[in-house]
C-alpha cells in the first residue's frame, strides 16, 4: 500500500468535503484584501458571493471528492 497515494486521497476527500459544504468562507478566505470595484451600498452591508462563482466551488469540490476517491481505490488495489 502506497501511503502518499493514500494521503491524497484522503486529503482530497476533505478538502472536497469542505469546498462543497462552505463554498461561501473558501471564496471570502480566497478575496480578502481585496478591494471591491463599487463602493456603493450602506455601511456595514457585505453581499455575498455570486450563485454561479458558489456553484463553482462546489464542482471542483466534486471532482477533487471523485479524485480523492479513484486515488483511494488505487491505493487499496481496487483499480
Amino acid at each position: 500500500m502506497d501511503y502518499r497515494t493514500l494521503l491524497a486521497a484522503v486529503l482530497g476527500v476533505g478538502l472536497g468535503a469542505v469546498l462543497i459544504a462552505a463554498p461561501e468562507a473558501v471564496v471570502r478566505t480566497h478575496t480578502v484584501g481585496h478591494v471591491p470595484g463599487d463602493r456603493g451600498g450602506d455601511y456595514g452591508s457585505d453581499g455575498g458571493p455570486d450563485d454561479r462563482i458558489r456553484r463553482l466551488v462546489q464542482v471542483v469540490g466534486a471532482a477533487l471528492i471523485l479524485a480523492g476517491l479513484y486515488f483511494g481505490a488505487v491505493a487499496v488495489g481496487a483499480v
